[in-house]
């Protein structure tokens, strides 16, 4: 059964905001520049309903992790190598091997070379990164905070304070997500005896069990014969169906992305960088369009939580990002969304901001927002409640009218 969504992120993404991506859309409309600085598993830019690789539209998504920009890079310039490189079976001791190669590979400052060269990616390392996102369990995933290393003699080790990796079990729990995703395999082989009937055919010729070899001619005298035989030379073999190592419908997935990605700017550094009026007005805004920025830094010391969820994590970058937005929410060509928590960002109502619960009752949707939290009555519960988005004064829906205008566009 081929993939029906090729929209979803090939990896699962700890905070994604894909069931608020319609709320964000109907929010800021179609605007002429589309800006993401916590870029994450650009869940809201796939989402996005309008066309995409428009002229005279643009669309900016950034992240601090070079990892995850490696690939989305890769993605989008290298979409079969890097499909190669994700189709892999769940396993485990593969899974912390890659891991502790992608500490490696980082900490030789390959990242470096993405701020270096807007071409350059690396696209097995970013197939390894999106498969065992794919394996992993939760968060820390490249994290390089766990205690098992690679020794002197190649085994891997647990040493105190290193740098390293945690040892846990793949993600098995159900039929697979991500690159592993159900819906990305192929029919797979027969299954059927082998062949015992003789004293063997092929390379498992009996001929082949002498201690030498005669010199002679090769067998040319017809098409080929055992493993030359012409039968091999056709797309399959008999009655034994097959697929190969890199699943196709993984490589039309990675296609497909990586031509919705074909025109977005993809960057790598502080979020600041992206929302200064120099990268936010393009020249389409600075003639009277709209910029629509979607903030969804990682969720801030209010809301709880443990300051080791990302690869790159900041417990007061949620801060940061509501001071810039109480500073240019007034601005009219500006669209502003900033996802979080209730109690984050509540000082924003005074500045005219609307706060929108964008979650939909009965489906969990991971993350921070699935972690045990407690209710009215300190019962434990999910946090998903308390997800909010905070929209500018110059969003859509504030007036009925504007509403109506963007609900009618096709």
């Amino acid at each position: 059964m081929p993939l029906t969504d090729l929209f979803k992120t090939p990896f699962p993404w700890y905070g994604g905001k894909s069931n608020a991506a319609p709320a964000v859309w109907q929010a800021i409309g179609d605007v002429e520049h589309y800006v993401e600085p916590f870029a994450g598993s650009l869940a809201v830019l796939l989402r996005r309903p309008h066309p995409c690789n428009r002229t005279y539209h643009s669309e900016t998504v950034n992240d601090a992790d070079g990892l995850l920009c490696n690939a989305w890079r890769s993605m989008q310039l290298s979409p079969d190598a890097m499909a190669d490189a994700a189709s892999w079976p769940v396993c485990e001791a593969d899974m912390h091997a890659r891991h502790l190669a992608l500490l490696r590979w980082r900490k030789e400052r390959q990242l470096e070379h993405l701020m270096g060269d807007p071409a350059w990616h690396d696209p097995v390392m970013a197939g390894w990164w999106a498969w065992g996102q794919s394996c992993w369990i939760g968060s820390g995933w490249c994290s390089g905070t766990g205690p098992w290393i690679v020794g002197d003699d190649g085994r891997i080790e647990k040493r105190r304070g290193g740098s390293g990796v945690c040892r846990q079990l793949p993600h098995v729990s159900d039929n697979g997500r991500g690159v592993n995703h159900a819906g990305a395999r192929e029919p797979g082989v027969c299954r059927q005896l082998p062949h015992v009937s003789n004293n063997g055919q092929g390379v498992n010729h009996a001929g082949a069990r002498e201690p030498g070899v005669s010199r002679q001619r090769p067998h040319i005298s017809d098409n080929g014969q055992g493993v030359n035989h012409a039968g091999t030379r056709e797309l399959g073999v008999g009655d034994v169906e097959y697929h190969p190592m890199t699943m196709p419908e993984l490589r039309r997935w990675f296609a497909f992305l990586s031509a919705r990605l074909r025109h977005v700017r993809i960057l790598n550094g502080d979020w600041s960088r992206v929302v200064t009026s120099g990268a936010l007005q393009s020249l389409s805004v600075r003639q009277g369009g709209i910029a629509g920025v979607f903030l969804d830094p990682p969720y801030s010391d209010a809301a709880g939580r443990d300051s080791d969820l990302y690869a790159v994590d900041c417990l007061d970058v949620a801060h940061r990002a509501r001071e810039w937005c109480a500073a240019n929410g007034d601005n009219p060509s500006y669209r502003i969304v900033l996802a979080g928590f209730d109690g984050e960002h509540e000082n924003l109502a005074a500045a005219g901001w609307r706060a929108v619960e964008w979650y939909r009752s009965g489906f969990l949707c991971g993350g921070m927002a699935n972690t045990g939290g407690h209710d009215e009555d300190g019962n434990t519960a999910s946090q998903q409640g308390r997800e909010r988005l905070w929209l500018s004064p110059g969003c859509l829906g504030a007036d009925p009218r504007q509403r109506d205008m963007f609900e009618a566009r096709p």
